[in-house]
């Protein structure tokens, strides 16, 4: 965009919907887009009005599905809801970011996906790269790298627990002759609520380092060692519904 966009230009309004589809079709060169997904959610713009507007571009053959990326778990419920109240075909999929150093989003918007039975794409699984294995603690970020261009990105991962977090992840690559990365993706798809995974790869090597994730077979033991190592501090009411649930089991049991 060469101008200052309008209040209409950008976002979720109809306008910015019905113009950004109308440039991805022309710039594909396609009469129909498979998947269709908002970025990321608008506060400014009701969901009724985004809802409606996505529904005609389905209801006029442009769009197969629609799917939504970056909502908070109150936007995505609100919006399944607002599907329902308005009989327009609703989101079918969520992007999101998991990964064994990020796992907030285990505390609403996957048990949601699970629960109203959105598919799940994933996005940074690698976080950044960081779980790759070519960072090291005490050491700066290697040159060219990810991280090193994103050096307030490799201070907030620079702690004790994500550093201890790699190391085993190692221990468990060295086990099944594989490596960091290997391991990661792999934890990621014995989750049952992965519908796939999206990677970043700048070289054939990387790609090919990260499909061997696809041979690598997790045992019970290694998913409790990888999961206690990357537990995040649930907070309330995570916590208290944890504990609570935990109680229950050992009553029941």
């Amino acid at each position: 965009m060469t101008h200052k966009p309008g209040p209409h230009e950008w976002g979720l309004s109809r306008t910015a919907i019905m113009t950004a589809c109308e440039g991805s079709l022309r710039r594909l060169k396609t009469d129909v887009i498979d998947l269709y997904q908002v970025h990321m959610q608008d506060r400014n713009v009701a969901i009724d009005e985004t809802l409606r507007a996505l529904d005609d571009l389905v209801t006029e053959g442009k769009v197969r599905y629609i799917g939504c990326s970056n909502y908070a778990g109150y936007s995505l419920v609100e919006s399944l809801w607002a599907a329902d109240r308005l009989l327009t075909h609703r989101y079918e999929s969520i992007q999101l970011q998991w990964s064994l150093i990020q796992r907030s989003a285990e505390r609403e918007l996957i048990p949601a996906a699970t629960a109203f039975g959105l598919g799940v794409l994933v996005w940074s699984p690698l976080s950044r790269g960081f779980l790759s294995g070519k960072y090291q603690r005490g050491r700066t970020a290697p040159a060219g790298s990810r991280l090193d261009a994103n050096q307030d990105y490799f201070r907030a991962l620079d702690s004790e627990k994500n550093w201890n977090l790699l190391d085993v992840v190692g221990r468990i690559a060295e086990q099944h002759e594989t490596t960091h990365s290997a391991v990661s993706l792999a934890w990621l798809l014995t989750r049952p609520q992965t519908s796939s995974i999206i990677v970043g790869v700048r070289t054939e090597a990387e790609l090919e380092d990260n499909l061997r994730a696809l041979a690598v077979k997790l045992t019970s033991e290694d998913l409790k060692e990888l999961d206690e190592a990357s537990r995040p501090d649930w907070d309330y009411p995570g916590d208290v519904l944890r504990d609570t649930e935990t109680m229950e089991a050992k009553l029941l049991a």
